[in-house]
């Protein structure tokens, strides 16, 4: 009995199936976080700088 006839035989397709479908898993699972991240950075770098001059023209 050598190694060959032991191990269990494993289709190229499956494995790249396998291999997609957890990648897609877990890019769903962290693509929430990820946009939210996005979007509360944008958020603070567009408007702060609004803030600060609403600040300056409300002070003049």
């Amino acid at each position: 009995m050598n190694l060959a006839e032991t191990a269990a035989a494993t289709d190229l397709s499956t494995l790249i199936g396998d291999f997609t479908s957890q990648a897609g898993t877990q890019f769903g699972a962290a693509a929430p976080g990820v946009i939210t991240a996005a979007a509360g950075i944008a958020l603070i770098l567009w408007g702060v700088p609004k803030l600060i001059g609403l600040f300056k023209r409300a002070a003049k």
